[in-house]
């Protein structure tokens, strides 16, 4: 007779915060798959229409398959990459002490409750986009969150303890600063 223990507890989904609890001690909050697929099958759609056009439209047998090679091995590299991304999505573990950002190669940042209780969404410019970020009040430490769900990580933030910074204050002083 073979007994087989489970020490692994599925996880639950909280319908308060939109995520799943892996661990009384933290709330997993994941990569949204509608940004990720929204971007990934715009690319590929965008892609496919060009090699359509282009393989035919091309004037020669080189032309031909100077295009099929290009695009097939961009779409190729793009649908390789976003089943990379939705089975390896980055998450954000939220618990009471922190707000720790596991990136897929498992690098690790945290935001501690020693920096500051209070949390804020900011914009950072990178190149030539905008990026939204978490940040404790009073800070300079950012953590990018490309592809999070705002609302998920609010919700499961304040699920944790965590406050926000009221925006009509931070906007107030933002205009007092700026008039002088």
């Amino acid at each position: 007779m073979r007994l087989i223990y489970v020490t692994h507890r599925a996880p639950q989904y909280d319908s308060r915060t939109g995520a799943v609890n892996w661990s009384p001690g933290a709330t997993i909050v994941r990569e949204s798959r509608a940004q990720i697929s929204t971007l990934l099958g715009f690319l590929t759609v965008a892609c496919v229409a060009a090699l359509a056009r282009g393989v035919p439209g091309a004037q020669t047998a080189a032309g031909r398959v100077a295009v099929a090679v290009v695009f097939g091995g961009l779409l190729v590299i793009l649908v390789v990459g976003w089943l990379v991304m939705l089975r390896r999505r980055r998450r954000l573990e939220i618990t009471e002490d922190a707000v720790r950002y596991v990136q897929r190669s498992g690098q690790v940042s945290t935001l501690s409750r020693q920096q500051g209780n209070e949390l804020r969404w900011v914009k950072q410019l990178r190149g030539r986009t905008w990026r939204l970020g978490l940040t404790c009040s009073g800070t300079d430490a950012v953590m990018l969150l490309g592809t999070f769900s705002r609302k998920a990580v609010q919700q499961a933030c304040l699920a944790r303890g965590w406050r926000f910074e009221d925006r009509a204050t931070v906007d107030a002083d933002a205009r007092r600063a700026a008039l002088g």
